[in-house]
């Protein structure tokens, strides 16, 4: 095998190089050599080679290369088992040959790269004076597209003519669809352009256009969403979906689409999204609709005006402090008429945040300022706190010494004193509440509509201030820490209240309370080592708490904070001036109470089988108890027992409960406990009043690696866009309006996944009346084969005995295509969506789809 590298300055020879040289010569084994000209038209390094040989031919200046030739220019790269380039006229051929073995195939053909764009070919000539060339039987992909024609021309750096073309996103060689055209235009890393323009499924025509223009450029492109088309039994015929996508910029994009109705009524989506690396991110969306069934003047006839408005937005401006948004205003019938996401269509409540933080460094101080609404979706009633300001002044020593000395020329730690373990703590909260509640009294003719409807607005401003003083000290084995808690909170009104009513009494009005206390603890363990099955240890933890707190009767007159009336029956009330405020009044009956806290943790060391790994240790159980005993009161001094438990067995099975136990005789005549003992009158410690059972488990497959290609995108750009923007998903241009109506595709690396969870809730303070929920809910997904996803999800309420929410969705993945079917069975949300589409996002809007909702809500 002979091979040559030769590296030119120019393609034109010097005469007197070869002078003595004959016509025709045929290339030694290797030879290199440089040679600089003029009259060339190439202008830089050209490195070929051919693995057969080179042959020149002086008389035309040709020179022919045989074998595996390769040859590179500037950013073309071309491969060929034969290569031709005339230096005179600054063109290069270069073709195939049949193979010796088959004469029916070809080995060589031509493979052209230029910038890092493939072209193959039976054919290849290019021009490098006019930089044009022409490719013949060609193929080449193209950011995810990949292009076939009989014939391909350049006719400039950046601008292809494609004749009797093919585009598909499909990388079969003989692919399942495909765009063909006569005449296409191709605009690198642009557009293509074609006139006419047939779309073929399986090489069967499915319809024809015109023209069409396909995107052909990475990353998000400005262009019209397609619409879909249906028909609906009460709205009639409806486009939904119809809108255009706007790439901004690299940190601002945005989207609108419409939906329009022939027997009347309209929707608007919207959504604008921003980032910016390392500041911030956001978004604004607003949903806005006006629709309408039946004709005017007929009795069932219904008309909706919804809306639905988010703001979202989070910003670092330093360090220290975060600025974070997320508000929404809605009617109460959006989501239920208009959604099409489960979790919002079974949405009660919104609630709207914004919150502003700041913190100083060196020292443990926040400042918090926030906004807060919360709006029911049911009732319509409006909880607001508009402002809510909070200061934190973290516990700090204000009598411990910075350095301690032990003596001239040494310095360390010595026992402090008393007052150096004194600790304050101070925080401070403002609130203005804003609220509205909504009655609604039932028409007895019909249930189903409302025969009064009335709102109560209520608007109430508070400040707390709280001061903590503690200390903790070492006794033996014992910690005891004596506090002290002092609270004030100011008001600008106050109610009073007799017979007549209740009114408010504007004015500044102060709430001081205190109260004080002693703490013990401890801790101590117990360890077996039982060394069975690599149980290698068993630790039991047990942590003891026990305090005494003392309060005084805030009720008493002298303190100021509760007045009497007579109510009608002529009988003597007492009530809290400030019960309505924002942070409540003074505390009622005096407190002398001990209070005991027990906690327990159990925990194991195992060695695993490979004794070359290290012990794990596992939490088997946390349990924890309380009570207290008020010495004070006159009766029910020791109050109930709670007990709460805890569990992970397995970091698969997670397990949770809690009960109360009340000690003290239940009397069914007054319909409350009396002041004796079960232990004494019924023979048994106490009563559970309550108890609630949590348990939730989920397994799953070994995760497998991501198969290639499943995002559409290439990674490498989705990451330069997010780098640029700062902003994960903000490149991908699908990303910017799937939310609004589509649906994302199966994630196959998990090969199986299921999800179960049990709650139960009993309440039975009293023993005649038992309230109860029981409810499990399920999710379950498994891949069929490595096409089909299968996942369903729901909850089975056992005290109603039926099904709630329940949804089974089918994925299958057709190579360069995609179905998707979603069937909701029951429930006012029932109906079902059946997608085909293709899979690559630049043709996300070639799909069919059918679809049926009882609320009659597309997407």
């Amino acid at each position: 095998m002979r091979t040559m590298l030769l590296l030119l300055a120019a393609f034109v020879f010097p005469a007197s190089l070869f002078s003595q040289v004959p016509t025709d010569t045929l290339a030694p084994a290797r030879v290199d050599t440089v040679v600089t000209t003029r009259t060339s038209d190439v202008d830089t390094l050209v490195v070929y080679s051919a693995k057969d040989s080179i042959t020149y031919s002086m008389g035309t200046r040709t020179m022919y290369l045989y074998g595996q030739a390769e040859l590179k220019y500037r950013t073309i790269e071309l491969k060929a088992e034969r290569i031709q380039m005339n230096w005179e006229t600054s063109t290069l051929h270069a073709e195939g040959i049949p193979d010796p073995k088959d004469t029916t195939k070809w080995i060589g053909l031509p493979i052209l790269t230029d910038a890092g764009e493939k072209y193959d070919g039976a054919k290849i000539s290019y021009n490098f004076r006019t930089k044009k060339g022409r490719i013949t039987m060609a193929n080449t992909q193209i950011e995810q597209g990949y292009y076939h024609g009989e014939k391909i021309k350049k006719v400039e750096t950046d601008v292809l003519f494609v004749a009797h073309g093919r585009y598909t996103t499909c990388d079969l060689n003989h692919p399942h669809f495909y765009f063909y055209s006569p005449k296409m235009k191709v605009v690198l890393r642009d557009k293509v352009i074609a006139e006419p323009i047939f779309f073929f499924i399986a090489d069967v025509p499915v319809f024809a256009l015109p023209f069409g223009v396909f995107p052909n450029k990475a990353g998000r492109r400005s262009g019209i969403i397609a619409p879909a088309y249906g028909y609906d039994a009460r709205r009639g015929r409806y486009i939904s979906n119809f809108g255009y996508y706007w790439a901004i910029s690299d940190y601002l994009d945005g989207a609108t689409t419409f939906d329009w109705f022939t027997r009347g009524g309209w929707m608007n989506r919207s959504l604008l999204r921003y980032a910016l690396r390392y500041a911030f991110t956001g978004s604004v969306s607003a949903n806005i609709t006006r629709a309408h069934t039946g004709e005017p003047g007929d009795p069932d006839r219904t008309e909706q005006r919804d809306y639905n408005i988010n703001l979202f937005h989070n910003q670092q401006i330093d360090p220290t402090t975060r600025f974070d948004a997320n508000v929404t205003f809605t009617t109460g019938t959006f989501y239920r008429n208009f959604s099409s996401n489960l979790d919002e269509i079974l949405r009660q409540n919104v609630i709207s945040t914004a919150t502003f933080s700041r913190s100083w460094e060196g020292t443990n101080r926040a400042l918090s300022v926030s906004l807060y609404r919360d709006q029911n979706l049911t009732t319509g009633a409006i909880e607001e706190r508009l402002p809510s300001i909070s200061f934190a002044q973290g516990q700090f020593y204000p009598f411990r010494r910075t350095t301690q000395s032990r003596g001239i020329g040494t310095t360390g730690e010595i026992e402090q004193a008393w007052y150096e373990l004194i600790g304050i703590s101070y925080n401070a909260q403002g609130q203005r509440n804003r609220s509205k509640t909504v009655d609604i009294i039932k028409s007895r003719v019909n249930r189903d509509q409302d025969s009064l409807r009335t709102e109560q607005r209520q608007e109430r401003f508070g400040v707390n201030h709280q001061l903590d003083i503690s200390a903790a000290s070492k006794l033996g084995y014992i910690t005891l820490s004596p506090f002290m808690n002092y609270n004030e909170r100011w008001y600008t009104t106050r109610i009073e209240r007799d017979a007549a009513g209740t009114r408010d009494v504007r004015g500044f009005f102060a709430v001081r309370t205190f109260n004080s206390g002693l703490s013990a603890s401890t801790r101590f363990y117990g360890i077996m080592q039982p060394q069975v099955f690599g149980i290698t240890g068993i630790r039991h933890t047990v942590t003891p708490n026990l305090s005494f707190n003392y309060r005084p009767d805030f009720s008493e007159p002298r303190f100021g904070y509760y007045g009497t009336y007579r109510d009608t029956t002529g009988q003597e009330v007492q009530y809290s001036f400030f019960e309505r405020e924002v942070y409540g009044g003074a505390p009622r009956g005096r407190q002398q109470s001990l209070n005991l806290s027990v906690g327990n943790l159990f925990e194991m060391k195992y060695q695993p089988a490979d004794t070359a790994e290290k012990e794990q240790k596992v939490q088997l159980m946390n349990v924890s108890a309380g009570v207290s005993y008020n010495v004070a009161a006159d009766s029910l001094r020791l109050s109930a027992l709670s007990l709460s438990y805890r569990t992970d067995i397995g970091r698969n099975l997670n397990l949770s409960a809690s009960t109360t136990h009340d000690f003290y005789v239940f009397d069914e005549r007054i319909g409350g406990r009396v002041n004796r003992f079960n232990l004494t009158d019924k023979k048994y410690l106490a009563d559970l009043t309550s108890v609630s059972v949590s348990v939730s488990t989920s397994f799953s497959g070994e995760k497998k690696p991501a198969r290639s290609g499943d995002s559409g995108i290439p990674r490498d750009v989705v990451e330069e866009q997010e780098r640029v923007s700062g902003m994960p998903g903000f490149g991908a241009q699908r990303q910017s309006y799937t939310g609004m109506f589509g649906s994302e595709s199966a994630d196959f690396s998990i090969p199986w996944n299921l999800a179960l969870s049990y709650t139960f809730l009993q309440s039975q303070f009293d023993p005649r009346k038992k309230v109860r929920s029981s409810s499990i809910n399920a999710n379950l997904s498994f891949n069929l084969t490595d096409a089909w996803r299968f996942s369903a999800s729901g909850s089975y309420d056992f005290i109603r005995k039926e099904f709630a929410a329940p949804s089974i969705n089918i994925y299958r993945d057709l190579h360069c295509w995609e179905m998707s079917f979603s069937w909701f069975p029951i429930g006012f949300y029932s109906g079902y969506r059946f997608e085909l589409r293709v899979k690559a996002p630049q043709l996300q809007d070639i799909k069919i789809t059918k679809q049926a909702s009882e609320r009659g809500t597309y997407f």
